[in-house]
C-alpha cells in the first residue's frame, strides 16, 4: 500500500536549505546545458524533435493545471512548479511540475535527447493524463516513474526546502 499524503500535518520550511537553493540560483558559475549542446550538435532529427516534445510537454504542463484546478480539495491543488533552465547548476533539467499526487519533468539527455518523466502517485486524474500522453503521442519519448517509494514524503521535502516563490496554489 501506498503512503499517504497526510494533508492536516503542517509543513515546517527548511529555511537553511532555501537559502542554499537561492544562493544556487544565484551562483555565476554556471555549467554547460545538455539542451545547448543539442541545439548546437544534436542530429538533424533531435535538432527538429526536440522543440516539438518541449512544445508538448508544455501543452501537457497546461491542461494538467486547468484538471488540478477544478479539484474541490484545496491541499490537492498545490504545484510546485520550476523553470530549470534558469538555474545555473542543472545540467539536464528544463521544467518541472510537481503536485501532491503527479510529478511531470523535462529533461535533456546527455545525448542531446528531450525526454519527459512523469510519476503518479494515487492520482485523482490520472487517467485524464494518461489519455493526454496518449492523444500527443508521447509514450516514445517519456518514461513513466515506478520507483519512487514514497512520493507523499518527496513531495513534502520539496515544499519544506523551494523557496514559496515557486509554490503555488491553483
Amino acid at each position: 500500500m501506498r503512503p499517504e499524503i497526510d494533508h492536516n500535518q503542517p509543513i515546517h520550511k527548511n529555511l537553511e536549505a532555501q537559502q542554499e537553493i537561492e544562493e544556487r540560483l544565484r551562483s555565476t558559475k554556471k555549467v554547460y546545458k545538455n539542451s545547448t549542446r543539442a541545439k548546437l550538435k544534436g542530429t538533424t532529427t533531435q535538432k527538429a524533435m526536440n522543440p516539438v516534445i518541449a512544445n508538448m510537454y508544455h501543452i501537457i504542463k497546461k491542461k494538467v493545471k486547468e484538471l488540478y484546478s477544478s479539484l474541490p480539495n484545496k491541499e490537492d491543488r498545490i504545484i510546485i512548479e520550476l523553470n530549470n533552465e534558469l538555474d545555473p547548476t542543472d545540467t539536464h533539467g528544463l521544467f518541472t511540475l510537481m503536485t501532491p499526487t503527479f510529478f511531470f519533468y523535462l529533461e535533456c539527455s546527455i545525448t542531446n535527447q528531450y525526454r519527459i518523466e512523469y510519476l503518479f502517485h494515487q492520482c485523482p486524474v490520472e487517467e485524464e493524463i494518461q489519455q493526454l500522453i496518449n492523444d500527443f503521442s508521447m509514450r516514445s519519448y517519456s518514461t513513466e516513474v515506478v520507483n519512487q517509494k514514497d512520493y507523499p514524503a518527496f513531495f513534502r521535502r520539496c515544499l519544506s526546502v523551494r523557496p514559496s516563490r515557486f509554490i503555488h496554489q491553483l
